[in-house]
C-alpha cells in the first residue's frame, strides 16, 4: 500500500502461539495523525468448546515514544474487518485525554480474551502539531433543595475528545458523557431531604465543575390538633412529624395545662401534657404551640353533680347481673369502670345525663367470699359475691410428650351442678373439647410439635387445678459434606456433593459466587449437584457452596490466552 502525506500505517511483529507470523519494516513517522490499521489476530473469529470467542475485544495504548509505560488504553472493541481483511478505527475520537502537542508518540495493538492479552510489537511513530485545550463555562452552579437540572459549554479543538463523570451519587450526566471539539454536558441534581447544604462536583474534560445545593427547610405537622377532658382533667399526647434534624419546642398558653414530656425535640417525636380538675363553673379552654402548630385543649365545668342508685348488690357463687341508676343534670357526662375483671360493664360504660349502668358477675369459682367496686359517675357501687360450695379433683395432674407433640386428656371429678373451665398457659397447649363444664367432665387437649432446641413446660388450669405438660427437644442434627474442596479447569463443568446426615434432619444447599450454580435439598443423608461456569477472568479465581451448613472451597484456573493481533497500522484521515 502506497503511503501518503498525513497518512500513518503501523506495521506490527506480532507473535501468537509462540510463532513469528509477519516481520515487516516500520512505516514512516506521521504528525496529526486519526487512524490505526492493523492485521487482526489469527483468533479472532475462533470460538472455544462453550462457543466463547478466543478473542473479545482490541485494546491501543499509546506510549511516547521510547517508554515501555504506556500514557493511555483505549478500548477498540471488535470491529468488523474492512475488504482488504485489514482493521481499521479512529483512534484520536476515543482517547479520554487530547494527546500533547510537539511529543513523539507509539502505539500498541493488544487482543483481548478470556485467558488475558497478547499485545502487538510499537507501531510507526507519530505526532500533533495542534494541542487540546478544552475549557468548560460556567465553572459552578447552585441550587435549591428541590435540585433541577443545569447545562456546562465545552470549548475544544476539532476532534479533541473529552469526558464528562460525576464524583457524587446525587449528581448525574444526562447528556453529554463523551464528546469531542466543542459541545455542552447536561446534568441532573436530585432533591434532598437533609436540612444542612451540600457540595458536589462534575469532572467536564478535566476540569472541575462545582454544584452547591441549599439545605431542605423544615415543615411540621402534628396529631390530634385537640382535645377535651371533663371537669376531673387527666393527660394526653400530641405526636409531631418532620424531617430528621428538625429542632422545635411545646408550649403552654395557661398555667392549668402543663407539657409533661416533650418541651423540646429533634425530628418526629410525642409531647404528652396534663390537664388539672377544672374547680370552677364554667367551661374553660387553652392551647398548645407544638412545633409551631396549634393544639387546643378545652375543659367541662364543674358543675355537674351525680349520685347513684342502688350503692351495692350481692350474689350467689354463680353470679349474675345487675343494674345501677345514675342521676345527674342534662349534658353532664360520666363513665362507668370495674375494679376486677370479674365484674364487667356490659352497657353504660359512658353517658350524659342521667342513665342506667347495667353490669355482668361471673361464676365464684374459689371457695372464698369476694368483693369488687365499680365507678359510676365518681361514686363507688360494692360488689359482693358468695364463695362457691363446690370441691375439684382431676386425673391425671400431668403427662409427657416427644417433641413431635400429640394429645390427652384430663378427667373432672365434682359435684353435680358445680362449674368448671379449663385453660392452657402457653400458646403451643391447646384445648379441644371441654374448655368450660359443669359436674364431671373430660377437658382434651393438643400438643403441637417442639421446634426449639430445648425442653419446654405448660401448665393447663383445670376446674381450679393444675395438670403439667412438659415436651422434650427435638434430635440434634449433625451434617458432613463431601469433598470439601474443588478444584476445576477453566472450562468449568458439573458434579455432585455427598451429604451424610441423621434420618429426618433436613438439609439445603446455596451459593452466593455468581460463577457457581448449586441444586438440592433433602430430608437425611443425600447428594446436591453443581454447575461451574467458564473462567472468563485473566487468571485464577475462587468461590464457595453451603450445603448441609458446610463450606465447600472452589478454586478455578484460568483458560489459555488468545493469539494477538498482526500488522497493526496508524493512518490519517
Amino acid at each position: 500500500m502506497q503511503v501518503k502525506v498525513k497518512t500513518l500505517r503501523v506495521v506490527l511483529l506480532t507473535l501468537a502461539m509462540g510463532l513469528v507470523l509477519a516481520p515487516v519494516v516500520l512505516a514512516q513517522s506521521i504528525l496529526d495523525a486519526r487512524r490505526v490499521e492493523f492485521t487482526p489476530s489469527t483468533d479472532h473469529a475462533v470460538v472455544d468448546a462453550n462457543g466463547s470467542p478466543l478473542v473479545q475485544s482490541y485494546s491501543l495504548d499509546v506510549f511516547v515514544s521510547g517508554s515501555t509505560l504506556p500514557t493511555q488504553t483505549v478500548n477498540l472493541g471488535k470491529p468488523a474487518l474492512d475488504v482488504d481483511g485489514m482493521i481499521r478505527v479512529d483512534f484520536v475520537s476515543l482517547l479520554t485525554t487530547p494527546l500533547a502537542a510537539g511529543v513523539v508518540y507509539e502505539t500498541r495493538v493488544s487482543a483481548v480474551g478470556p485467558g488475558g492479552t497478547s499485545a502487538s510489537l510499537p507501531s510507526n511513530t507519530f505526532g500533533f502539531s495542534v494541542p487540546c485545550t478544552p475549557a468548560i463555562s460556567p465553572v459552578s452552579q447552585s441550587f435549591a433543595a428541590a435540585g433541577g437540572t443545569g447545562t456546562v459549554a465545552v470549548t475544544a479543538g476539532t476532534g479533541c475528545a473529552w469526558a464528562a463523570t460525576s464524583n457524587a451519587a446525587w449528581l448525574s450526566v444526562s447528556i453529554g458523557a463523551t464528546g469531542a471539539g466543542n459541545g455542552s454536558v447536561t446534568f441532573a441534581v436530585a432533591p434532598t431531604t437533609a436540612t444542612t447544604a451540600r457540595t458536589g462536583t462534575l469532572t467536564v474534560a478535566g476540569s472541575t465543575f462545582t454544584v452547591t445545593q441549599a439545605g431542605a427547610g423544615c415543615a411540621f405537622s402534628i396529631s390530634p390538633t385537640s382535645q377535651a377532658f371533663a371537669a376531673a382533667g387527666g393527660s394526653g399526647s400530641v405526636t409531631v412529624t418532620t424531617t430528621a434534624g428538625c429542632a422545635w419546642t411545646a408550649a403552654s398558653s395557661a398555667g392549668w395545662v402543663t407539657i409533661a414530656t416533650g418541651a423540646t425535640g429533634t425530628g418526629s417525636g410525642t409531647v404528652t401534657f396534663t390537664a388539672a380538675a377544672n374547680t370552677t363553673t364554667t367551661t374553660r379552654s387553652a392551647t398548645l404551640t407544638v412545633a409551631g402548630q396549634t393544639f387546643t385543649v378545652t375543659q367541662d365545668a364543674a358543675s355537674c353533680a351525680f349520685s347513684i342508685s342502688p350503692t351495692s348488690q350481692s350474689f350467689v357463687a354463680a353470679g349474675g347481673s345487675g343494674s345501677v341508676a345514675v342521676t345527674t343534670s342534662a349534658g353532664c357526662s360520666w363513665t362507668a369502670t370495674s375494679s376486677a375483671p370479674w365484674a364487667t360493664v356490659v352497657t353504660g360504660a359512658t353517658g350524659s345525663g342521667s342513665g342506667t349502668v347495667s353490669f355482668a358477675v361471673a361464676a365464684n369459682t374459689t371457695t372464698a367470699a369476694r368483693s369488687a367496686t365499680l365507678t359510676v359517675a365518681g361514686s363507688t357501687f360494692t360488689v359482693t359475691q358468695a364463695a362457691a360450695s363446690c370441691a375439684f379433683s382431676i386425673s391425671p395432674t400431668s403427662q409427657s410428650y416427644g417433641s413431635s407433640g400429640g394429645s390427652g386428656t384430663v378427667a373432672v371429678t365434682t359435684a353435680a351442678g358445680c362449674s368448671w373451665t379449663a385453660t392452657s398457659s402457653a400458646a403451643w397447649v391447646t384445648v379441644i373439647i371441654g374448655a368450660s363444664g359443669s359436674g364431671n367432665g373430660t377437658v382434651s387437649f393438643s400438643v403441637s410439635a417442639n421446634t426449639t432446641t430445648a425442653s419446654r413446660t405448660a401448665t393447663l388450669t383445670v376446674a381450679g387445678n393444675s395438670f403439667t405438660v412438659t415436651e422434650a427437644a427435638p434430635a440434634t442434627c449433625s451434617y458432613t459434606v463431601s469433598p470439601l474442596s474443588l478444584t476445576p479447569t477453566g472450562a468449568g463443568g458439573t458434579g455432585t456433593l455427598t451429604v451424610t446426615t441423621q434420618a429426618g434432619c433436613t438439609w439445603t444447599s446455596s451459593t452466593a459466587t455468581p460463577w457457581i450454580a448449586v441444586t438440592g435439598s433433602g430430608t437425611g443423608s443425600g447428594t446436591a449437584t453443581y454447575t461451574i461456569g467458564l473462567n472468563a477472568t485473566a487468571g485464577s479465581r475462587t468461590g464457595s457452596l453451603l450445603v448441609g451448613g458446610q463450606t465447600v472451597t472452589v478454586t478455578q484456573a484460568p483458560p489459555a490466552p488468545p493469539a494477538p493481533p498482526s500488522n497493526v497500522h496508524i493512518i490519517a484521515g
